[in-house]
């Protein structure tokens, strides 16, 4: 068998061969871990800085949360989404022919999508914010904006994660114009 894209019926689905499939799925778990092991980590920076009593521990905390969370969020995020289509495409599970997958792959572009709108603008500022208590300035860090991301991201990345194992809600009907006149025009 190859080891790439290959088709038991031609002009129809087609399949990954063995070992493409195999590097792409490690490549997805891999990067699935690592997603997941960010946000842990930033959970712990988040929880640390706010209830921190020495102002230094925050300011080092918010100073850590710019330089590990955003971009290698957005990697990890962005390497599993494409491997997750590559898999969809390349496999019987389709991207949106079952549910689970469907569903997967919303809750990816949801919190990839965060990344940037939400998270980034607020790590951005409260860093910039320590950058002004490191150089004498005074500086009051409202840090409730930064509850939800560790609390959000692992919990829908662990929903994800269940429905790869889980695999619930069978397929995703859809009218096809061949199947609607069988049906006597009936959905």
């Amino acid at each position: 068998m190859s080891s790439t894209l290959t088709s038991t019926r031609p002009g129809r689905d087609r399949r990954l061969g063995t070992r493409t499939r195999r590097a792409v799925l490690i490549t997805h778990i891999a990067s699935a871990g690592a997603w997941f092991g960010i946000d842990v980590a930033m959970a712990v920076v988040i929880f640390t800085a706010m209830t921190a009593t020495d102002p230094a521990t925050r300011v080092l905390c918010l100073q850590a949360l710019e330089i590990f969370t955003v971009w290698p969020l957005l990697v990890s995020g962005l390497l599993c989404l494409l491997s997750g289509i590559v898999l969809g495409l390349g496999s019987k599970w389709g991207v949106v022919r079952y549910w689970w997958v469907t569903v997967k792959l919303v809750l990816s572009l949801i919190l990839i999508a965060l990344v940037p709108i939400a998270l980034r603008p607020e790590v951005t500022q409260l860093a910039r914010q320590a950058r002004q208590w490191v150089a004498g300035d005074p500086v009051t860090f409202d840090l409730s904006n930064l509850i939800y991301p560790p609390i959000v991201s692992p919990t829908l990345l662990l929903i994800a994660m269940t429905l790869s194992v889980v695999k619930p809600w069978g397929r995703i009907r859809s009218a096809r114009p061949g199947r609607l006149a069988a049906r006597g025009g009936r959905a």
